[in-house]
């Protein structure tokens, strides 16, 4: 009876003892359910934060053994990576779902661009032979079209070797576009500024000329007044009378020309006869060609109607008459001409002279070189003219051009767009 009493006793020890582990058990289960519970909340309020964030954030598990192996960075099948995790913003750059990265990790191969391959494959095995922060800017395609994407994370290797990357995909289009513009802008001005230091160097140069002919011929002129030497003062009056004229033309298309660039010349365009400016150019310069025994004549289609600033394309039409007057010797012509295309009315002015030197033609419209050749009576102008050709022409839409052989003579051209006339 006593042993059996001592056995039931010992049961009944043994019994609370399981009560009192059950009651910890369930303790220690109640305790687990709520670290569960924080631990899911706080990987919800993790996944929560990671997905408000603007940028793409993604945690990439690379392999020791694989990761400096540049074939495997190289795949599309074979990455040396598994990606461990993705925030929305990452596939929304992409424009792939979660489950994508998760099936295939090397699918962000087959969306860089080809020219950039290389030197993000280079990037991520220096990254992680190193074991240095991965930075990269490069070009992906993305539904056929370009973007540029900004890759950054940090490594944390394990005790196995294997790595792990944190870091942020962001789409900087927007940025590399403005960098663009504004780089294309500093050229754009560096080139201007370039353009203006030459062309004003060259200004001075060639205004210099006329100015020394008058003082010089001036000083001879008022000598050969004292010594009453009349005979030879109408030669140097003419001498002076002429440099002044280069002078006063030089400046006048200067004045032109830097009114176009600022925006004060108001470009006011109408609709005109090209003939009857023509006339009067012709008459303008009717002592010049006289002079020359030039003759200038005109071929043009009966009743051609221009629409455009007719101030500025007569000052184009005056510019190329002149230029051939100085270029053409004794007894020569000059013929200008017109024609209308479908879109276009095309103007020519073409002239018996001297020609142009094709290495001379390439740089002809361009305002940082001088490329002013010699008249046919040995001066020199500026080339501002045909410089100031080209900006009105351009103003109109339209475009300016020269055929030229040495010798046998030059054929100025530009053309106009041609406008419907409502009003008639």
């Amino acid at each position: 009876m006593s042993f059996q009493a001592k056995t039931n006793q010992q049961l009944m020890q043994e019994l609370a003892l399981l009560k009192n582990e059950l009651s910890d058990l369930s303790k220690a289960t109640d305790e687990h359910a709520k670290i569960t519970e924080t631990l899911n909340l706080e990987r919800e309020l993790y996944i929560d934060l990671a997905n408000a964030l603007p940028s793409g954030i993604y945690r990439l598990y690379v392999f020791n053994d694989e990761g400096t192996n540049e074939e495997k960075w190289s795949s599309s099948d074979d990455a040396p990576y598994r990606i461990e995790f993705v925030n929305d913003r990452f596939c929304e750059i992409l424009n792939l779902d979660k489950q994508a990265f998760e099936k295939h990790p090397g699918i962000i191969n087959n969306f860089i661009d080809q020219a950039d391959r290389a030197d993000f494959v280079s990037k991520n095995v220096e990254a992680n032979l190193q074991t240095i922060p991965f930075l990269w800017e490069g070009r992906f395609m993305v539904n056929d079209q370009m973007i540029w994407v900004h890759f950054e994370s940090v490594p944390r290797v394990l005790e196995n070797r294997d790595i792990i990357w944190t870091g942020t995909l962001n789409d900087i289009s927007e940025r590399k576009i403005a960098e663009q513009e504004l780089n294309y802008k500093n050229y754009e001005l560096q080139k201007l500024n370039a353009e203006k230091d030459k062309f004003f160097s060259i200004l001075a140069h060639d205004l210099r000329s006329p100015f020394n002919s008058i003082i010089g011929f001036s000083n001879i002129l008022l000598e050969r007044v004292l010594m009453e030497d009349f005979e030879n003062c109408k030669k140097y009056a003419g001498i002076i009378i002429n440099s002044s004229q280069r002078a006063m033309n030089l400046l006048t298309s200067l004045m032109q020309w830097s009114q176009s660039q600022i925006g004060r010349m108001i470009f006011n365009p109408e609709y005109f006869e090209i003939a009857d400016i023509i006339d009067e150019i012709i008459l303008l310069f009717i002592d010049t060609s006289t002079q020359k025994s030039i003759s200038i004549t005109k071929a043009l289609p009966s009743s051609l109607v221009f629409y455009g600033d007719k101030a500025m394309i007569a000052t184009i039409i005056r510019n190329l008459v002149s230029n051939a007057l100085k270029f053409t010797p004794q007894g020569g012509t000059i013929i200008i001409s017109a024609e209308v295309n479908t879109n276009e009315i095309k103007v020519s002015v073409a002239d018996s002279g001297v020609g142009i030197l094709t290495s001379i033609m390439e740089k002809l419209f361009r305002i940082d070189v001088n490329c002013s050749t010699p008249d046919t009576q040995g001066e020199k102008g500026t080339g501002l003219g045909l410089i100031l050709c080209k900006d009105f022409i351009e103003q109109h839409g339209g475009t300016i051009g020269v055929e030229s052989t040495p010798g046998k003579g030059s054929k100025f051209h530009f053309t106009i767009p041609v406008h419907a006339n409502t009003d008639q």
